[in-house]
Parts: C-alpha cells; sequence; structure tokens
C-alpha cells in the first residue's frame, strides 16, 4: 500500500465532493458499551453500533469505503462518529483526514458475487454478504450524510447529504475480526440499501475545542 502521510501537496479534490455509488447500512448491538470521547453524546444507546458500507462509483474519486461507528450528538448537531473507517483510495484517506478529520486507514477490498472481504496491512478486518436491493414503500430518499471528526484540537462536522432509491437491504457477518467492536450477534436488527444513491461532501465546519 501507499504511504497514507505524503506526499504533503493536495492531491485530493476540493470539496464539495460529488459522487455516484451505493450504500448499504446495518444497525448492530456491541457486547460492550462504545466509547465516545467527552465532548459527544450518544444518540440510540452506547451499544448500538452503526455499519456503513459504500462503492463510489462515479465521480472525482472511485473507491470503496466501510465504517463502523456511533451516532453521536455534539449541541443540535447529530452524526457518525466512526471507530474505524477504511477506504482503498490513498487521495480518499488524505482528503478525509485533511478536510474533515476523518481518521480513514488504507485497506483492499475483494468483491466476488455478492460477498465483499475487507483486508488491512495487519490482516482480514471483516467479510460481509450482501442481499438484493428490495423494494420499500418509501422509494426514494433525501436525507444527511453527516459525521464528526477531529482535527488537531477541534472538533469538526461534516453536513453532508445522500439520496436516492431506498430499499431494504441484507448485510450479513460472514468474518468478524479486531480492531472492530465485538458484536452481541452477527445478525442486524435492521438494514437498508440506497441504490443510485448521490452523495455530496460540503466543506466541513469547526466546532471548537474536542476531547481526545
Amino acid at each position: 500500500m501507499t504511504d497514507p502521510t505524503g506526499p504533503p501537496a493536495a492531491d485530493y479534490p476540493a470539496p464539495p465532493w460529488k459522487a455516484r455509488g451505493v450504500l448499504w447500512t446495518s444497525v448492530l448491538t456491541a457486547r460492550e458499551a462504545l466509547e465516545l470521547p467527552a465532548d459527544l453524546s450518544p444518540v440510540g444507546g452506547r451499544r448500538t453500533l452503526l455499519v456503513v458500507l459504500v462503492r463510489y462509483l462515479e465521480g472525482p474519486l472511485r473507491y470503496d469505503e466501510f465504517a463502523v461507528g456511533s451516532l453521536a450528538r455534539r449541541g443540535h448537531r447529530v452524526g457518525l462518529f466512526c471507530h474505524r473507517i477504511w477506504v482503498d483510495s490513498a487521495a480518499s484517506l488524505r482528503g478525509g483526514r485533511r478536510l474533515w478529520g476523518i481518521p480513514k486507514e488504507l485497506a483492499r477490498f475483494s468483491w466476488d458475487a455478492q460477498t465483499v472481504r475487507i483486508r488491512d496491512d495487519n490482516g482480514p478486518v471483516a467479510a460481509l454478504r450482501l442481499g438484493p436491493h428490495g423494494r420499500a414503500r418509501v422509494p426514494v430518499l433525501r436525507a444527511p450524510s453527516s459525521g464528526f471528526g477531529r482535527i488537531g484540537g477541534e472538533r469538526t462536522f461534516l453536513c453532508g447529504q445522500v439520496s436516492g432509491r431506498l430499499g431494504r437491504g441484507r448485510l450479513g457477518v460472514l468474518d468478524w475480526h479486531p480492531p472492530l467492536p465485538d458484536l452481541a450477534s452477527p445478525a442486524p436488527r435492521c438494514t437498508f440499501s440506497v441504490s443510485s444513491a448521490r452523495f455530496v461532501f460540503p466543506p466541513g465546519t469547526r466546532l471548537g475545542p474536542s476531547s481526545p
């Protein structure tokens, strides 16, 4: 893999990032309470774990992304706090870290039929089985795709947006390795997918001092 910290020149697009792709999101339950920085409050319980898998197929950067996080709040802002997040693009990694303070890491994504395996330099991370995109009563989704980051000692907030055809997806956990949080059960509480998704990620906002 390439060095994610160099070169220092900005070899990633300036925001806003606009892309199209496919999104899967599952809600799982962690075995133990998940830790959050002191300046963020949990939304939906401390054991609620969100798993997000995205394939950005069109746009200035084309890459795969896998994230596990907690839904969190700071003031009136609500978004995903990523405990870990992997991408297969060094440009996405550098842009995510420098623009929004999202701690992206590099990994390899291997796709086989409806299965994806994620592996980084330390070994396997996860393997997921994806089901078909089923119909839902709400066929078109327009929703925030927001998240918290940290740059230096400041909390950052990315207020993005995703839109597309919402469906009842399927995401099954085949393998799950440290450093991912332990799961109470590999069966998700619920899963949805967005096909033909459109993403917009604008410049981030600095919210003031953060906790480690």
